[in-house]
C-alpha cells in the first residue's frame, strides 16, 4: 500500500501554496475563543506563509497567553474589529456550541473563510446553512474534525481506499469513558446541543463515515440513556451514553456507543473496527489515552489466520496547513463543511430516532 505524507519543512513548519491575491504574503487567521482555540493559535503559527494576526477573547490571561505563542504583530481584538476589511483572511471559531452558527455566519457574510472547532453547529439546519452560504460566496468553511489526521486513523484510512480491506461490509465504533462527563453549558441542552451523542459521537461517526467516503445513511435506530447524569447534584438535561445503528447505501452497517460515565474497567476505551472481504482492522486507544492509537489489520482464510500491527507510521498531513492551502488555493478542505453538515444532519436523526 501506499502512504500520503506531507512534508515538513526543517523548522517544523509545513509549507503550503499560497495564491489567494498576493503570493508574496501569507494567510491571515484570527482565532475567536481561546480555552480550547490556544492549540489552534499553536497549530497555525506552526505552518509556513501563515500569520495568526488577530485573536480574540473576553479572559485577559488568555489572550495574553495567545500573543505570547502567536505570529508577531498579532493583535488582541474585538469580534467587530476581526471582521473589518484587511485584518485576515480567515477566522477560526471555538466557542461554545451554541455561538458557533452566528459567529461564523458573521463571518462568512464578512467575506471570510471560516473553520469550527466540532461540532460545526449545533443543529444540521444550522450547518448546511453555512455551507450554502460558503458555496455563495466561494468561500472555504471546514470542521477541524482532528481525529482524521491522526496517524493511525489516517493510515486506516489509506488501507481503505486502496482496497487493502477489500468491501467494508460493517463498521464498529466506541467512545467509552468511565467518569469524564464535562460539566457547566456541556450538560445544558439548549447551549451543546446535545450531550455524549454529540460531544463524543461527532468525532466517532465523522470518522466511521469519512473512512467509507461518506454513503448515504439509509436507516438509523438509536437509544440514549441519562441515568448516571442523574446521579449527580448537576445533573443538567442532555444524555450520558448512546447506543446506536447506522444502515448505508451498499449494504454496510455502523454499529456506535458512546458514554460520559459508566462502571466501566478503563477511564478511557475508544475504538475503531472495520471489516472488509479480504482484511479487517482495528484502531484502538493506548492505555487510557484517547490521543495515541494503535492500528491492527487481521488477515486470513479458514485455519490460517494473520495479525499485523503498525509501531510505526508516516506522519498525516496537517489539519491547520490543509486548512491554509484550501483559503489559498479554492481547493477542498480535508473536513470540508458538507461532510460536517452531513455528521450534524446525521446526529439530528439520531436524536429523532430515540425520541428526543
Amino acid at each position: 500500500m501506499s502512504w500520503q505524507v506531507v512534508e515538513q519543512r526543517e523548522e517544523g513548519q509545513v509549507d503550503t501554496q499560497i495564491g489567494i491575491d498576493d503570493s508574496t504574503r501569507p494567510v491571515r487567521v484570527g482565532v475567536v475563543g481561546l480555552r480550547h482555540g490556544m492549540r489552534h493559535v499553536a497549530g497555525f503559527h506552526a505552518v509556513a506563509r501563515t500569520e495568526v494576526a488577530a485573536v480574540c477573547d473576553l479572559d485577559p490571561e488568555r489572550t495574553r497567553a495567545a500573543l505570547r505563542t502567536a505570529s508577531p504583530g498579532c493583535r488582541a481584538v474585538s469580534w467587530a474589529e476581526m471582521l473589518e476589511d484587511d485584518v485576515v483572511d480567515a477566522v477560526v471559531v471555538s466557542l461554545p456550541n451554541d455561538m458557533h452558527a452566528a459567529y461564523a455566519r458573521e463571518a462568512l457574510q464578512a467575506g471570510l473563510h471560516v473553520a469550527v472547532e466540532k461540532p460545526l453547529c449545533v443543529t444540521g439546519a444550522e450547518a448546511r446553512e453555512l455551507v450554502e452560504l460558503a458555496e455563495s460566496n466561494e468561500l472555504v468553511v471546514a470542521a477541524l474534525h482532528d481525529f482524521r489526521v491522526d496517524r493511525a486513523h489516517w493510515a486506516a484510512r489509506e488501507l481503505v481506499r486502496t482496497g487493502a480491506l477489500g468491501h467494508v461490509y460493517a463498521a464498529r465504533t466506541r467512545w467509552l469513558r468511565r467518569d469524564n462527563a464535562p460539566g457547566s453549558w456541556y450538560r445544558d441542552r439548549a447551549r451543546a446541543g446535545g450531550g455524549v451523542l454529540l460531544d463524543l459521537g461527532t468525532h466517532r461517526l465523522d470518522l466511521a463515515l469519512w473512512m467509507l467516503d461518506f454513503p448515504q445513511v439509509l436507516d438509523v435506530r438509536a437509544v440514549t440513556s441519562r441515568a448516571l447524569l442523574r446521579r449527580c447534584e448537576d445533573d443538567g438535561d442532555v444524555e450520558d451514553s448512546v447506543a446506536a445503528w447506522l444502515e448505508l447505501d451498499g449494504g454496510a452497517t455502523v454499529h456506535a456507543e458512546m458514554s460520559f460515565l459508566g462502571h466501566l474497567p478503563r477511564a478511557e476505551d475508544v475504538l475503531l473496527e472495520l471489516r472488509g472481504t479480504e482484511a479487517s482492522l482495528r484502531v484502538s486507544n493506548v492505555g487510557d489515552s484517547y490521543r495515541d492509537y494503535d492500528l491492527t489489520v487481521f488477515r486470513g482464510r479458514p485455519g490460517a489466520h494473520e495479525q499485523v500491527s503498525y509501531p510505526v507510521l508516516p506522519d498525516p498531513p496537517s489539519l491547520y496547513a490543509d486548512f491554509v492551502a484550501a483559503v489559498a488555493t479554492g481547493t477542498a478542505a480535508l473536513c470540508p463543511g458538507d461532510q460536517a453538515a452531513a455528521v450534524a444532519e446525521l446526529i439530528d436523526r439520531l436524536y429523532t430516532a430515540a425520541g428526543r
